[in-house]
């Protein structure tokens, strides 16, 4: 009895401190409904992300986030979760990562530092064209006129586990501290960082999705979104 009452008044006491490791932003959509504000990239297509029902979804919870790029048939989309902008932080989500024939196909990821005044944020995807597979790093802003300056690929040989045969869900991460971000692959760190992403001072975190090759339709699932500050 003693000791509940002890553990009470520290919580009550230390608020913070009890719940530092809770995450700040979750949204598992649970049967299809998004519990977080999303909004579009207002320099892209401006497609936003849904949510959908999928009994396959990862969580068990019926419910998946969906972006897609069918405004302007076949470009960039990028969606974000309204939340403060933030600098030090882990974020992480299930994607489903599609695996396509040859050298054209969708690519699909998760951004952050996002800065939609200024038109510019990094983003981690599974680019998985048979041709060329990888998962990369890379920057995207107004004055790369929207074409990514890639930081770093990781091929065949140094994604944890190799690249996947066969389309499936994958866990992403990234964990930015102090102008620098370190990549994950399936709970596993993607070697050779942390890179340098101090280009965006602070920022949003979402979903990004896009066709690679010509012009062509893609759709970025996600599941399991969290965020934490660091």
């Amino acid at each position: 009895m003693l000791q509940h009452l002890f553990v009470t008044v520290l919580v009550m006491l230390f608020p913070l401190a009890a719940s530092a490791e809770s995450p700040l932003i979750k949204d598992n959509f649970p049967n299809g409904r998004p519990e977080l504000r999303w909004v579009s990239f207002p320099y892209f297509n401006r497609d936003n992300l849904e949510g959908a029902r999928d009994s396959k979804a990862p969580d068990g919870d019926n419910g998946i986030g969906l972006l897609k790029n069918r405004n302007a048939g076949g470009f960039a989309s990028l969606s974000y979760a309204v939340t403060r902008q933030m600098d030090n932080f882990y974020f992480e989500s299930m994607v489903y990562c599609p695996v396509t024939e040859g050298g054209k196909g969708p690519l699909s990821g998760i951004a952050f530092l996002i800065d939609p005044i200024g038109g510019n944020f990094y983003r981690l995807v599974c680019d998985f064209k048979t041709n060329d597979p990888t998962v990369n790093l890379a920057y995207v802003g107004n004055e790369t006129r929207n074409f990514p300056v890639y930081l770093k690929f990781w091929d065949e040989r140094e994604v944890p586990g190799g690249i996947p045969k066969e389309s499936g869900w994958h866990k992403m991460a990234v964990k930015v501290k102090d102008g620098r971000a370190t990549a994950y692959w399936d709970l596993k760190e993607l070697k050779g960082g942390p890179f340098i992403v101090d280009k965006i001072q602070r920022g949003f975190v979402g979903v990004y999705a896009n066709f690679v090759g010509g012009l062509g339709e893609a759709t970025t699932k996600v599941d399991s979104f969290l965020l934490r500050e660091e």
